[in-house]
């Protein structure tokens, strides 16, 4: 419980504020979740156990979709900039040679830049992601002028490619850093970056949740005063 209100219950609001998302439900295999989301009149779609990631549980409820980009949040993070998801969208429809688009906001400080926890990515200089890791790279960034970026774990993808990232076979890459996205690199696909300013705030452990109420309460701050729905 978050502020009184299930965890996923601000990730599902969060979505619905995602200007032209047609549709927003969520992908479970557990009954517990299934529940909450229904006891807020959120959309709800049981999925098979056993994915390996989050991409494969979202792909298969994409193959009863008729959309053609497919954003994939994460249940656990409620705080995230709606236009960051717009931007990602964006990428999309105007380059038909990215195949999934992401986030990423700049690195201030040493000790991000050093934590295994902090997912980093280099970009090129058409924004596009290089290479993920959670190794501290670029080398030396922070201190010789490099800019560093921290991965933001949300994806857009285009239908096709959503079906053919959930068909290749897992990578060395992948397994080693622990990060599915390098399997879409390591397989060729093209990854689009959006830098935004705004951090998304997860829950992780139980002592993440006053933070998190903190972070909620400024953030409906700043949305009643500057959009509207």
């Amino acid at each position: 419980m978050i502020a009184g209100r299930p965890l996923i219950e601000w990730v599902y609001q969060g979505a619905l504020r995602v200007r032209g998302a047609t549709r927003v439900l969520v992908a479970t295999d557990d009954a517990r979740i299934a529940t909450a989301v229904r006891q807020f009149g959120g959309e709800v779609v049981m999925t098979r156990g056993g994915h390996q990631t989050g991409t494969d549980r979202v792909a298969e409820v994409a193959k009863t979709l008729r959309a053609e980009i497919v954003v994939n949040l994460q249940g656990d993070e409620p705080i995230f900039d709606p236009a960051m998801v717009e931007e990602m969208v964006a990428v999309l429809a105007h380059d038909p040679q990215v195949d999934i688009a992401t986030a990423c906001h700049p690195i201030q400080d040493t000790e991000s830049l050093q934590s295994p926890h902090v997912v980093k990515v280099v970009i090129d200089q058409r924004r596009r992601a290089l290479y993920f890791s959670r190794a501290a790279i670029p080398n030396g960034a922070l201190f010789d002028g490099a800019r560093a970026f921290r991965h933001v774990g949300v994806y857009a993808f285009r239908r096709d490619a959503l079906a053919k990232f959930a068909k290749l076979p897992r990578t060395p890459l992948e397994i080693a850093e622990r990060l599915e996205q390098l399997r879409a690199l390591e397989h060729g696909m093209t990854i689009g970056v959006v830098e935004t300013r705004h951090a998304t705030v997860g829950v992780d452990v139980p002592a993440d949740i006053k933070n998190v109420e903190r972070f909620v309460e400024e953030s409906l701050d700043s949305t009643h005063g500057s959009r509207t729905t």
